[in-house]
C-alpha cells in the first residue's frame, strides 16, 4: 500500500506539472495575437479607467488607429462619456490616415495664413505639449513625445549627469531653415522649457545637462543648449523662437521636472 501511495503521488504530481506546462504554451498564441491598434472600444474604456484628455490625446497621437466615424460611432463615443476634444483628435487622425503612425505624421492642421495668429494657436491643442510651426506650408504639428531618464556617471574627479531617451533619431524630421517657431499651450501660465542638442550613441540621444568636479566645482550644460526667446502668441499659448538656426541634429525640448524626479517627458526631433 505504501509503494501504490508513491505511485498515486507521483502520478498526481506530472499530471499537474503537465497541465501547467499546457496552460502556458496555450496563452502564448493569445498574447502573441493581441491587437494593438486603437479603436473606438479602447478610447471608451481609456476614458472609463479614469485617464485624462492628455493621456488619451498622446495615445491617440502616438498610434495605429482604425476608428469608427459614422454617425452611430460618434453618438455612441459620446454617450459613453468621450470628450469633445479627443472625438475631435480622433477625427484629426482619421484624416491624416490611420497607418502606422507617430506624432510626425498625425496630428497636423494646417493654419489659414502666416499672419493668422488665432489659427495657428488653435491648432496646439494638446496642453503642455511642443509644437512646430513648419515655413514650407505653414502647419502646426506636435513634436515626438518621449520619456527621458537621469543618468550618472563618474570620470574620476568628475561627475556627470546625463539626460537620456531612446532610440538613436527621433521620429519627427524636419528640414533645416524650415522651423518658422514652436509653440506652447500651457493655458496661461510662461512655459519654462530648455532646448537641448543632443547626440546619438549605442541607440540613445544624450546630452550633459550638470557635471560637478573637485577642481572645476558645478556647471550647468547651457554649451549643449540653444537659447530661446518666448513671447505670447495667444491666449494661453506661446511661441518659442530659437536664437540661432539650428543646425542638423537630433534635439529635443523639457519643460520644468519636478527636482526630484528620475524621468520626465521631453519633445524630440530631427532636423535634416
Amino acid at each position: 500500500m505504501h509503494i501504490h501511495s508513491k505511485l498515486i503521488a507521483v502520478g498526481i504530481f506530472f499530471a499537474m506539472l503537465s497541465s501547467v506546462a499546457h496552460s502556458q504554451t496555450t496563452a502564448k498564441p493569445a498574447a502573441s495575437t493581441k491587437s494593438n491598434t486603437l479603436t473606438n472600444k479602447n478610447i471608451i474604456d481609456l476614458q472609463k479607467a479614469g485617464l485624462g484628455n492628455e493621456i488619451i490625446l498622446t495615445k491617440i497621437a502616438q498610434s495605429k488607429c482604425a476608428f469608427d466615424l459614422s454617425t452611430d460611432g460618434l453618438i455612441d463615443l459620446k454617450s459613453k462619456g468621450v470628450s469633445a476634444d479627443v472625438i475631435k483628435a480622433m477625427m484629426n487622425k482619421s484624416e491624416s490616415g490611420t497607418g502606422n503612425s507617430s506624432s510626425a505624421t498625425t496630428g497636423q492642421v494646417k493654419s489659414n495664413s502666416a499672419g493668422n495668429t488665432t489659427a495657428i494657436a488653435h491648432a496646439v491643442e494638446l496642453m503642455n505639449h511642443v509644437y512646430v510651426l513648419q515655413k514650407g506650408d505653414q502647419s502646426v504639428k506636435p513634436l515626438e513625445k518621449s520619456m527621458a531618464g537621469k543618468r550618472t556617471r563618474n570620470y574620476g574627479f568628475k561627475g556627470v549627469q546625463v539626460l537620456q531617451v531612446d532610440g538613436a533619431n527621433s521620429g519627427v524630421s524636419l528640414a533645416t531653415g524650415d522651423v518658422e517657431y514652436f509653440l506652447i499651450n500651457t493655458g496661461g501660465a510662461l512655459p519654462e522649457v530648455n532646448l537641448y542638442i543632443l547626440k546619438s550613441a549605442k541607440g540613445k540621444r544624450e546630452v550633459e545637462s550638470m557635471s560637478v568636479g573637485t577642481f572645476e566645482g558645478a556647471k550647468t550644460g547651457e554649451k549643449h543648449q540653444v537659447p530661446v526667446n518666448i513671447s505670447k502668441l495667444d491666449n494661453g499659448v506661446y511661441k518659442i523662437l530659437p536664437g540661432k538656426t539650428l543646425e542638423k541634429g537630433e534635439y529635443f525640448f523639457t519643460t520644468k521636472p519636478e527636482a526630484t524626479a528620475t524621468s520626465f517627458d521631453v519633445y524630440t526631433f530631427g532636423v535634416k
